[in-house]
C-alpha cells in the first residue's frame, strides 16, 4: 500500500509543471555588486527626495500595480475600467501597470515613500535576487517591511520588492511590488 501511494505521488509530481520561484540568488559577483551599489544610490535619492536623481536612476515607465488605485479617485477609475473594458485584465497588466516616471514621481512616490517607510528601508537588511519575467532579466532588492503578526494578529508579514532592469548596460529602477 505504501509503495503504491509513493508511486502515485512520484508519477503525479512528474506530471505537474515546474513551479516558478519568485527569484533566485544572484550567483555572479559583479551583478551582485552592481545591484548593491545602484540600490544604495537609489535609496539615498529616495531618502533625500532627489527627484532629478530618481528620474535619472529609473526607466521611462515604472511597473507598479498598486500605483493604479492608491487614491479614491484612482480606485473609482479602475472599477469603472473593469466594468467597461471587456479585456480589462490583459490591458491592466500589459499597459496600465506601467506608469510614466514623471507621473510616478509626482503622484505615487509621495504616497509610497513616507518618512516612516523610508526609515524602515534604511534600517533593513535587503536580500538580492534575480529572475526572468516576460523576457526581461529583473534584478530585485527584497526588504521585509512587516513581520508576521506585526500589523494584526494572523497577518503573514510582507516584503517590498524594488526591481531593476538593464537599459544600455546600466541598471535602472523599473518596478515596485509586494509579497504577498
Amino acid at each position: 500500500m505504501k509503495i503504491k501511494f509513493l508511486f502515485i505521488v512520484i508519477v503525479s509530481s512528474l506530471m505537474i509543471e515546474p513551479v516558478h520561484s519568485y527569484g533566485s540568488d544572484i550567483t555572479d559577483n559583479n551583478q551582485y555588486i552592481e545591484l548593491v551599489n545602484v540600490w544604495k544610490v537609489f535609496l539615498k535619492a529616495i531618502s533625500t527626495n532627489d527627484l532629478k536623481e530618481i528620474r535619472n536612476l529609473s526607466a521611462e515607465r515604472i511597473r507598479c500595480l498598486f500605483c493604479l488605485d492608491n487614491t479614491e479617485e484612482e480606485e473609482r477609475e479602475i472599477e469603472n475600467f473593469k466594468t467597461t473594458e471587456p479585456d480589462w485584465y490583459e490591458k491592466l497588466y500589459d499597459d496600465k501597470v506601467y506608469i510614466p516616471i514623471s507621473k510616478f514621481c509626482k503622484q505615487d512616490l509621495p504616497i509610497i515613500f513616507t518618512k516612516k517607510f523610508i526609515k524602515k528601508l534604511l534600517d533593513s537588511k535587503p536580500a538580492f535576487a534575480v529572475e526572468d519575467f516576460n523576457g526581461k532579466r529583473i534584478y530585485e532588492v527584497i526588504i521585509t517591511t512587516s513581520k508576521p503578526g506585526e500589523l494584526f494578529p494572523g497577518h503573514e508579514g510582507g516584503q517590498q520588492l524594488f526591481q531593476f532592469i538593464k537599459i544600455n548596460s546600466v541598471l535602472k529602477f523599473w518596478g515596485i511590488d509586494t509579497i504577498p
